[in-house]
């Protein structure tokens, strides 16, 4: 279907973006070596720039993405996400699962230490896990492993059986529970119990990553030094598992809120990386890589889902007919081209695209119908109301995404108006279920299971809750239970053909990023979590620091 008058006020929606480049085509990764990089190299440091300092240095307890991503660096688990989303051993050289699905034992690595020298056991194991599940010590993901989560799964027991084993009992069979103990944004990091103080309180992170806190000016700056006395993984370097060999001396992260003046200071050579530029930028950029060769250009499509919430709680959106008429007139590819300047491809399902989970069925939506659209929102009883979408402009894309998204329903004969708040009174607005339609973001979620988890359940229980389905529920229950690939398959195809029908949300894309580097940075690689992982990555020889 021709889009039509829609498409005409998208692009008259492009000249109202504070900035907008040229469209180019899709490219999965630009450098000016195109052939082997040379051989590795030890020392130097490397700059990154980050758009705001971390919470904390406690793992997975005061947390944003930028901690996560500066602790994962300091901090392992028992296991960890390859590249493409399976779990891997990291510290467990092997684990063993009991028939009954009660019982998980982890065999450690030999000769791993933290970073203040000492050796590795199941004690320290089962010292770090007892304090996650300690309510005192503010876990984020608590719920997940206390019996009080949807999943309804608890840990009954983390014993250490000798000095190099360790065992988990739990009171349910769970198919994601080493997806869980892997989850980046909830790490479950094995650290030294001088980690706290005397009284318990927090201290600083002593782990065993292949770089250790050296120090952190707050506001300003986190430095990692690399830790000698690490003990890399054999296997090639894979997602967050595999081999995490430093070349690099120092890991420095500066705190730059602008990305703009990040990406300038790149330029001078003050920064080694800036990663999630603005990607109106990609052009420039590339212009510039072509024509100096002094910089790398990457984009990489991450798991983070742009959507437009819906409050079926409003009186107008209560009605599942009004939220059809939505997605009707919505044609998810087209915002996606608008707010990443062509880089991104629509995805309507909450299985991300690069998720094996994810099959041509979950390229299906509701097709653009804005004729079909106008007669479901008469049947539903809307007579030109205004509606409103929350917005806000630190997140460029989520601003884009409004004004598209505004066009098209114009287009379809609703009256919209975009309402521009700090990202704070938006994000207050999404914990109290205080708007109509909100653009927003879910941040990357490793498991399709885990986004699920933040949108299905009760609103009385939690208002950040888009979907208030029994049956959407009940599929949810029946993952945490099914050990099956095939079947796992199958519930999540039957999850977005009911939200179909139910429309309880719109999804619009998966996030792209465009990260930067100097043209001395080798062998980085971006992935879909959409931050660096810097071990591997090496400093060429005879550039000026």
């Amino acid at each position: 279907m021709a889009y039509g008058f829609g498409s005409l006020l998208l692009q008259a929606a492009r000249s109202r973006r504070t900035s907008l480049s040229c469209s180019i085509g899709l490219l999965l990764v630009v450098s000016h070596w195109a052939g082997a990089a040379p051989a590795p190299r030890y020392g130097g440091e490397i700059r990154v720039a980050i758009n705001s300092d971390i919470r904390s240095t406690n793992p997975g307890v005061n947390r944003d993405g930028n901690t996560d991503m500066v602790l994962y660096h300091i901090v392992e688990s028992l296991v960890a996400y390859r590249e493409d989303l399976t779990v891997a051993p990291m510290l467990a050289e092997t684990y063993a699962v009991s028939a009954d699905g009660l019982s998980y034992t982890f065999t450690l690595r030999d000769n791993l230490r933290f970073h203040n020298g000492e050796p590795v056991t199941a004690r320290e194991v089962k010292w770090s896990w007892d304090r996650l599940l300690d309510p005192d010590t503010g876990f984020r993901c608590l719920d997940w492993y206390d019996g009080s989560g949807s999943s309804g799964l608890k840990i009954l027991e983390v014993a250490a059986v000798d000095a190099g084993t360790v065992r988990f009992r739990l009171n349910r069979p769970s198919a994601l529970f080493l997806q869980r103990i892997a989850y980046i944004q909830c790490l479950t990091g094995v650290m030294h119990p001088d980690s706290v103080n005397a009284d318990g309180s927090w201290r600083e992170p002593i782990g065993t990553g292949p770089y250790r806190l050296q120090s952190w000016q707050r506001g300003k700056q986190i430095v990692l030094s690399r830790f000698a006395g690490y003990q890399s993984r054999s296997e090639a370097r894979d997602g967050l598992a595999g081999a995490k060999i430093a070349y690099a001396d120092t890991l420095r992260f500066i705190v730059n809120p602008d990305r703009i003046a990040a990406k300038v200071g790149l330029y001078a050579n003050d920064l080694d990386l800036v990663f999630a530029t603005p990607l109106g930028s990609y052009r420039e950029a590339e212009r510039r890589r072509q024509r100096r060769g002094d910089i790398n250009l990457f984009h990489q499509q991450t798991l983070d889902w742009t959507v437009l919430l819906i409050q079926s709680a409003d009186a107008l959106f209560k009605n599942e007919t009004m939220r059809r008429a939505l997605a009707h007139a919505i044609i998810p590819d087209q915002v996606a081209a608008f707010a990443s300047n062509d880089l991104a491809t629509g995805n309507a399902s909450a299985v991300a695209n690069s998720s094996p989970f994810h099959t041509a069925l979950h390229d299906t939506w509701l097709n653009y119908d804005p004729e079909r659209a106008r007669k479901l929102a008469r049947q539903a009883g809307y007579r030109g109301e205004e509606i409103v979408i929350q917005t806000n402009r630190k997140f460029s894309y989520m601003f884009d995404n409004a004004i598209a998204i505004q066009a098209m329903l114009h287009a379809a004969g609703f009256n919209v108006r975009v309402e521009v708040l700090d990202w704070a009174s938006q994000l207050s607005n999404f914990f109290s279920g205080k708007f109509q339609l909100s653009s927003f973001g879910y941040s990357a979620r490793s498991h399709p299971a885990f986004l699920y988890g933040n949108i299905i359940g009760s609103k009385n229980s939690k208002a950040t809750y888009q979907w208030e389905s029994v049956a959407a529920q009940e599929l949810l229950r029946q993952i945490e239970s099914s050990t099956d690939a095939g079947e796992q398959q199958r519930i999540f195809d039957r999850l977005h053909e009911l939200a179909k029908q139910q429309v309880p949300i719109i999804g619009l894309y998966n996030d792209h990023i465009v990260d930067i580097t100097r043209s001395h940075v080798r062998n980085y690689q971006p992935w879909v979590f959409g931050r660096p992982r810097l071990w591997g990555v090496w400093l060429e020889a005879g550039h000026t620091e």
